[in-house]
């Protein structure tokens, strides 16, 4: 039986390396087509086992009494394999003749696993040939449940481990976003650097002053001259030092805006190539904060906080050699306290670090509830609602609340601490220091700039431990906005794709199974084609795969198995952006812009002029009611189009369609929600709109599909029934027909009800 996926590395470096050594010695790697953990025994027990499926085995590998039982299960002796699913675990279930050969049970953490390898065994099972069903598709955009480093679960919130996250690295790509401004940059820390030189510099004029131009050194007389000479130096350095860091504010204050601008629009634009999976698993909010607020944090972390981090350094170095060079013996005794205050920095920094990753999130669930809220305020009034929808809102903000007093306290709590520490060696230094001063063995004017220099030395280390409080919020930032630039387009136009050109609208579907989630199949082993220039209907009962279809030809998902082909090329082999501009969709809920009219029905085609948005407006019966509003095609439709009615919205959503005039055409239940005589007017501007075009249209309600060339019927997935209406409807038994007959009895029944 030959290989169906050739090598398949990825899946065999899963496997621990002692069984993948003896899996070595026995056949070649490249013949695996799948590996998947299992942990649980048929009573239950957790252990530790592998399936290793490969072209004409089944290896199964279990961890019992300290070494490895292996188990090869030979595919011919099989005659099928069902996955059955149980209270939090499933079961793989070997056929032989009818009856269960064996049993392989997992938990929910292997449910992906297991699901593709039991797809591998299905297909080897029947046989299928590589060139008749192509190999299942990868999930690119799968979240990992597990660290790989450190094996604890992942967080709901997060894509990456926080545990294992190194904000050093994290804050150091940043680079890549300051290279384009490095003079600017450059330019910004040599200001900075040279007005913290002369703020190093001027407490030294305090021992000459002291000493020479007062006159307090023994056997010394004041001196005016020495004096203004000193006050003059000072002035000077005052001068030079505020000048400089007013041009360095100014030049860093830009540099850190163009860096946000710059990661605010990749963030936001890579947004736009992630596919519909990604914006499933997230909160509108979470994703509104991450290109928002995470992005003015990096701002101020550019801007401020790396140069004054910078420069405390800087300050600490150079303060310390000044102290050892003025007096080495009292510089011992200033340096006591800090290895105990930087172990509580360290300590400090790792507890503030799992406050902000808390902050952030419930600061993203409390914005979801108002990104919930406004959209569908009109819904919160019509059940009144209200009060619900603020205590919900008053139960998140008070989990910030929460965190946010957490995170208050032990700042707080760390901040006097870290001052009684400093103030421990200012005393030693008067103690000691006042005391060689009246024994004669030190000066005066030498204290006094000792005492200076002290003061500089501990302000840097209490600005750093203020910092790091801004330190945690831009690297945890810096990393939320990261884990969206990190995440890989499932869907993307490989190198080399086509352009789709003059497409004529033949697709065909060929053995198309998908799956959501990795585990449950939505579509099932699909196959039909549909000429150019055909109606086709789908129709069945909620949940039957109609939607997921027409999303697989539009490729806003991948298929898990098969191939959907438009003109006998794989949709995977276009340009995404050029593929998708020759297919038109018209959604049961139309989504309208914030903006104007025209520019709404413009949207596909921006370039459109005033009399084509005009004969487009025409076409879908829209025209009669815009220009019946006081701005006409100037008039705004609101957020999501709310100032309009479902039906206008919809028909402005046609005009859009016709417009863009594409060659495939999609309607998605386009006339279930709106009147019988807005239908008709629908339906008159569908039928221009479907003229010449492939068109593929969803409808429960059955009557809109009488026109359609062929029905396709949807059941679980899998293609119930085809044909024309008539045919179908002439099938007593037939699923269409019993879909039929219920409208119609509906229908019969509201009548004698009005």
């Amino acid at each position: 039986m030959s290989s169906l996926n050739g090598a398949n590395n990825s899946s065999v470096a899963h496997l621990p390396p002692e069984l993948e050594q003896r899996l070595a010695a026995r056949m070649p790697l490249e013949s695996v087509q799948a590996v998947s953990p299992h942990d649980l025994d048929p009573r239950g027990t957790y252990v530790e086992g592998y399936l290793v499926l490969t072209g004409e085995h089944l290896v199964h590998y279990l961890h019992c009494d300290g070494q490895w039982r292996e188990r090869w299960l030979p595919l011919a002796d099989l005659g099928g394999a069902t996955m059955v699913e149980g209270l939090g675990m499933g079961i793989l279930r070997l056929l032989a003749d009818g009856a269960t050969w064996a049993e392989y049970r997992f938990s929910l953490r292997y449910a992906r696993s297991m699901a593709k390898l039991h797809r591998q065994l299905e297909r080897l099972i029947q046989g299928a040939a590589e060139a008749e069903l192509p190999p299942e598709q990868p999930h690119h955009d799968d979240k990992k449940i597990r660290c790989e480093k450190c094996g604890r679960v992942i967080p709901a919130w997060s894509e990456i481990c926080p545990a294992c996250l190194s904000r050093r690295k994290v804050l150091s790509r940043l680079i890549d976003y300051v290279r384009p401004y490095k003079w600017r940059a450059i330019v910004g820390l040599g200001l900075a650097m040279a007005a913290l030189m002369a703020d190093l510099y001027a407490p030294s004029l305090t021992k000459p002053i002291i000493n020479d131009a007062l006159g307090l050194k023994p056997g010394a007389q004041a001196s005016l001259s020495v004096l203004v000479r000193c006050v003059l130096i000072l002035v000077g350095l005052t001068l030079f030092a505020a000048m400089s860091n007013a041009v360095r504010l100014r030049l860093m204050a830009g540099l850190g805006a163009r860096v946000a601008r710059d990661i605010r629009n990749k963030a936001y634009d890579h947004l736009h190539k992630l596919s519909l999976s990604f914006f499933s698993r997230r909160p509108t909010g979470s994703l509104i904060t991450r290109i928002t607020s995470d992005s003015d944090r990096i701002w101020d972390f550019v801007a401020m906080t790396v140069v004054e981090m910078t420069l405390a350094v800087l300050t600490i170095a150079g303060v310390g050699a000044a102290l050892f060079i003025l007096n080495w013996r009292l510089a011992c005794f200033v340096l006591m306290p800090i290895p105990v205050m930087m172990f509580m920095m360290i300590v400090f920094h790792n507890r503030m670090h799992g406050i902000f990753m808390r902050i952030h999130h419930r600061w993203s669930q409390m914005t979801a509830v108002v990104s919930d809220a406004i959209p569908g305020v009109r819904v919160i009034k019509a059940f009144s609602q209200e009060k619900h929808e603020v205590d919900r809102f008053g139960q998140r903000n008070r989990r910030v609340y929460d965190s946010e007093l957490g995170m208050i306290n032990l700042w707080t709590m760390f901040g006097p601490v870290l001052q009684f520490c400093s103030q421990i060696g200012t005393i030693v230094v008067w103690l000691l220091g006042g005391y060689w001063v009246i024994a004669g063995r030190l000066d005066g004017g030498t204290l006094m700039a000792y005492i200076v220099y002290m003061r500089l030395f501990y302000r840097p280390i209490h600005m750093i431990s203020h910092m790091d409080r801004q330190l945690n919020r831009a690297a945890t930032s810096v990393q939320r906005i990261f884990e969206v630039l990190d995440t890989e387009p499932a869907i993307f136009s490989k190198k080399g794709a086509e352009a789709a050109g003059e497409i004529r609208g033949h697709i065909e579907l060929r053995n198309v199974s998908f799956s959501y989630d990795g585990v449950r199949n939505v579509l099932e082993d699909i196959s039909l084609h549909v000429a150019p220039g055909q109606m086709l209907g789908l129709a069945g009962p909620s949940g039957g795969g109609k939607t997921t279809m027409v999303n697989l030809i539009c490729r806003f998902y991948d298929v898990l198995e098969g191939q959907i082909l438009i003109d006998g090329i794989d949709v995977r082999d276009y340009d995404v952006e050029d593929l998708r501009r020759h297919i038109g969709v018209v959604l049961q809920e139309p989504f309208l812009f914030h903006g104007t009219v025209g520019r709404n029905i413009a949207y596909g085609n921006p370039q459109a002029t005033r009399d084509e948005i005009i004969a487009a407006a025409r076409a879908a019966n829209a025209h009669d009611f815009i220009v019946g509003f006081p701005d006409g095609y100037d008039t705004q439709v609101g957020e999501r189009g709310h100032t309009l009615s479902g039906g206008e919205r919809q028909r402005v959503s046609i005009a859009r369609a016709i417009l863009n005039n594409p060659k495939i055409l999609i309607l998605d239940e386009a006339t279930s929600s709106v009147d019988s005589q807005t239908e008709k007017l629908i339906q008159e501007a569908l039928e221009r709109l479907v003229a010449n075009r492939t068109t593929i249209a969803i409808a429960h309600r059955l009557s809109t599909l009488r026109r359609a060339d062929r029905l396709v019927i949807l059941d679980k997935g899998r293609i119930a029934e085809q044909g024309t209406h008539e045919q179908l409807a002439g099938k007593p038994d037939g699923l269409y027909a019993s879909l039929l007959k219920m409208q119609n009895e509906m229908r019969s029944f509201l009548s004698i009800e009005v």
